[in-house]
This record gives C-alpha cells, structure tokens and sequence, in this order.
C-alpha cells in the first residue's frame, strides 16, 4: 500500500485531542490523486502539530481508514477512478468508518458539490486554491469536535458497563433472596424443595408452551419457586398429615396464599418478587370461580396464577405425599384433562390446559428431569 511514510509527524503520534504548546493535535489523512498537493497539505498540517498520512486514490483511502488510524480526513472530490463523492459514500456507509470526519476540498462556487457532499455526510468543505490558514482551523476545530465526540462516547460506554454491572448485581441479589426465601419451606416439609424445583422447571415450560416470551419465562421460572411460601404459616402437623384434613384444618391451609402474599409485598423494586406475591395469592384460584382465597375468575386471575395452577396440580397428583401414593404421567393427563373427585378441566384456563393437552409430554420431561436430580 503506497503511503507516503514521510508524512509521519516526526513530533510522534498522539492520540486524538491531544495538546502539545497549546495546538490541538490529530492524526489527518490527506487524499488527493496529485501527489504535490497532498504534499503540500500535509506539510501544512504537520506545521500545526498534526500527524498525516496520504492517499492517492479512494481505495487506497478507505484502506488506511479502516486501520481506523485517521481522525479526520480531508478529501478532494475529482480524482482518477472513484472520485471523492464515492469515496464519502463507502466511508459513511462502513460502520468502521462512518464517525470519522471529512473535509472536502471542491472548487470555488461548487454549490452543486457541497449540496451534494453535504447529502452524503461530509462535516465541512474547502476551496481551490487552498487558504492555509483557513485549512488549519477547520480541521482544528473538526479534530476539537471529535474528540469531544470521542470523550462523551467514552462516558457513555463506560456509565454503560457501570448500569449494567449494577443492575446484574441487584438481579443476582434478587435471585438470591428469592431462593433463600423459598428454601424457608423446606424446613417443616423436607418435600417442598423438589416441589419447589419441579414448579420452577414445568411453570417456564408452559409459558413457552404459550408463545410467551423468553423474559416472561425466566420471570416466572424465579417467581414461581416462591409459590407455596405461605406454608410458612401452617403448622407441620397439618402439612405432613397423613390422613384427609377436617374443615378447620382446611381453612388454615387456604389461607396460605394470603400468608405468601403478605411476606411477599413487601418486595417493591424487584419484578421477581413482584410477579411471586402474584403467584403466591393466585396460584389456587380456578378459572370457574371455585378457587381460593378470593374465588376469582376468569381472566380476572393473573396468567402466572393461571400457568401456576396447572403445574402444581400436575405435580400433586404425579408425587407421593403423606395421604397417598404417586402416580404416573399417564394417570395426571387423564385427570387433568378429563376430571375426577380431585380435579376438573373447568378450572383450568381454556388455553393453558389445551397447550398442556397438545405439549404435555414435554412437562413429563422436565418432571422426569427433575426426579432424576435427587
């Protein structure tokens, strides 16, 4: 590649904005198919306290400037080949390269080349014959520009890793607390953890069954592992009874969802949580109005209550617990989808249980991998 090597500013290379004895230094490639005249240029530049390099002709150009070693360019617009309007265009259209400045230099009273110019993208123009003066305070001030340019883009990107790691930070903090929080449950009823794990997985698993989208899923894969964190209130001898509960012992268990909401409301600022005292208060309310604690129904109950709902059931009725036996995927679809003394398809949301209908083997999979964990 034919650079004029000679160019170099012999005071060495600064980067951009740099101050030496009060002159705003940059690096400059001049293009021009006349080599006298990028001479002449960059001899004038280097005088500044600018570094320079030359080009003569546009690929060469778009070459050195995809180094990303230039700041600025000063471009003459009729050259042999492709001319300085092409050159600007590919300049402005490579994402490499579109930042950079460009001065073009057109011939005086060009109006039709600076309308142009200006179309494409070029920051400022000079005219033959050039005014030495005038080219060192325009591109004085256009290296000024960039490197306040520069300076704010710098800023940006790092108040951008700051907001990120931040905000990862108070995430993990987040995801932390909801575990600790749900792993509470797992000291009167040893079970809880693998209920929990096991809502955690087929919860998402629906959601996606849905077409809901990917951060609603991991929203809810969090926020469902808190589902039963009002059992924290009922006392282990009605949890872990073996036998059916009497009418006073139920009551005390349908209140569990009014437990989790209230140690969960107090969660502002996390959407995790948020979402948990939303599943935690609706996650036993069915869509035929028979559920608890508030018989709501309908679209009335929340679409994670709704999701929650259908996995909880599935995972009762395929594990063993105190008051019964375990059953087999086989045996929860026929009771979910066709109904018996323990469940019935009207309290499922239409949609929820026909993409359980259409998907269920992938809820078997994820039980399954679950089971095989403990």
């Amino acid at each position: 590649m034919p650079h004029d090597k000679d160019n170099k500013n012999t005071a060495g290379a600064g980067e951009v904005g740099r101050i030496a004895d009060g002159r705003i230094r940059g690096r400059v490639l001049v293009v021009d198919d006349e080599k006298s005249i990028c001479n002449f240029v960059s001899a004038l530049l280097q005088k500044a306290g600018h570094e320079t390099r030359t080009a003569n002709s546009g690929l060469e150009a778009l070459a050195i400037a995809s180094e990303g070693w230039p700041d600025l360019i000063v471009l003459d617009l009729v050259m042999a080949g492709m001319d300085g309007f092409e050159t600007a265009r590919r300049l402005k259209a490579n994402p490499q390269t579109a930042h950079l400045p460009i001065v073009m230099v057109t011939v005086l009273g060009d109006r039709e080349s600076r309308l142009r110019g200006l179309e494409i993208g070029a920051e400022d123009f000079l005219t033959k014959p050039i005014d030495p003066a005038e080219l060192v305070i325009r591109v004085r001030n256009l290296v000024r520009l960039k490197e306040y340019g520069d300076f704010l883009s710098n800023m940006n990107q790092l108040l951008d890793r700051q907001v990120r790691q931040k905000t990862a930070e108070l995430r993990n903090a987040h995801i932390e607390t909801i575990f600790a929080l749900a792993r509470v449950v797992e000291y009167k009823d040893s079970d809880a953890a693998r209920h929990i794990n096991r809502i955690a997985l087929l919860s998402p698993t629906m959601a996606e069954m849905l077409g809901m989208a990917p951060g609603y899923a991991e929203s809810i894969f969090y926020a469902s592992a808190m589902h039963d964190i009002g059992n924290i209130m009922v006392p282990a001898e009605i949890l872990l009874k073996p036998g059916q509960l009497n009418a006073a012992e139920w009551n005390v268990v349908h209140r569990h969802p009014l437990h989790g909401a209230e140690i969960l409301k107090l969660s502002e600022g996390s959407p995790f949580l948020a979402m948990g005292a939303e599943i935690a208060t609706a996650h036993h309310e069915c869509w035929d109005g028979s559920g608890y604690p508030n018989q709501l129904a309908g679209e009335r109950i929340p679409l994670s209550g709704r999701i929650v709902l259908l996995c909880d059931r599935y995972d009762a009725i395929r594990s063993k617990r105190p008051y019964k036996a375990a059953m087999s995927h086989e045996e929860a679809l026929r009771v979910i989808l066709d109904g018996d003394e323990r469940s019935r398809p009207e309290q499922f949301d239409p949609d929820v249980l026909s993409a359980f209908r259409r998907y269920n083997g992938r809820f078997a999979e994820a039980y399954d991998a679950n089971a095989l964990l403990h």
